[in-house]
């Protein structure tokens, strides 16, 4: 079969197994870029074939045509996971709720990567250390510092929860991936087209499974930072 480098539109929508109308409504609301248009006539790339066959995937798993807009946005600006997921940069309101206190050890360093304790001793900032790899966790650990926690204790305090999310992914991530992604992969003749369509696969594989993820641990946060019914006034 001859492999096209450009399409017409009806070619398009015949390569793409969808159709012309379809092909129009994309472009129209975002998600297909326009074609080079010479004369009267648009011509589209493998580009934009390759752009309908994921649109067509994202659709296959339920998403909607202004969520796969925002997703296709993110990846073309070539934004991060956190970006392609929308995380909030400013962080809700929430009444402060006491923690367990949780037992530390002698060494109040002695579970902190090499690189924070290297921080901690040598920086007079040392937030600095997280504020490039993990911003977010620096923007945790600046919260817990700022409320009276001290350096090392806080900085522990996130590196638990780090090594926590590491052993989740570790226990989950290669079966969740495998039966996403891979499986269709080792089916297939893993050629180049099959390698292309298993990167998309695990991109897809990797919203999907992340959004999930946040929004189970985002409800068993939010049951732990319940209050208590406030006291009814005395009769």
């Amino acid at each position: 079969m001859a492999v096209h480098s450009e399409y017409t539109i009806d070619e398009l929508a015949r390569a793409a197994d969808t159709t012309v109308r379809s092909v129009r409504v994309y472009h129209e609301r975002g998600l297909l870029p326009s074609p080079e248009v010479r004369g009267r006539i648009g011509y589209y790339g493998s580009d934009h074939l390759e752009r309908l066959h994921t649109i067509s995937r994202l659709l296959s798993r339920g998403m909607k045509l202004n969520g796969i807009r925002e997703l296709l946005e993110a990846w073309d600006r070539g934004d991060g996971l956190a970006d392609v997921l929308g995380v909030s940069d400013s962080p809700g309101e929430r009444e402060p709720v006491a923690a367990q206190e949780k037992p530390v050890g002698d060494d109040p360093l002695a579970d902190l990567p090499d690189y924070v304790k290297q921080a901690l001793a040598g920086s007079s900032d040392p937030l600095e250390a997280y504020r490039v790899a993990n911003p977010r966790c620096g923007d945790l650990a600046a919260r817990l510092i700022d409320s009276g926690v001290p350096d090392a204790t806080a900085f522990q305090l996130v590196e638990r929860m780090r090594a926590d999310c590491n052993q989740i992914a570790d226990r989950y991530a290669t079966e969740l991936f495998y039966c996403l992604a891979g499986q269709a992969y080792e089916r297939s003749q893993r050629d180049s087209k099959d390698r292309a369509r298993l990167e998309t696969e695990v991109a897809i594989a990797r919203l999907i499974v992340t959004r999930a993820a946040s929004e189970l641990i985002d409800q068993a946060f939010a049951r732990h930072a319940e209050l208590p019914a406030p006291n009814e006034p005395a009769r």
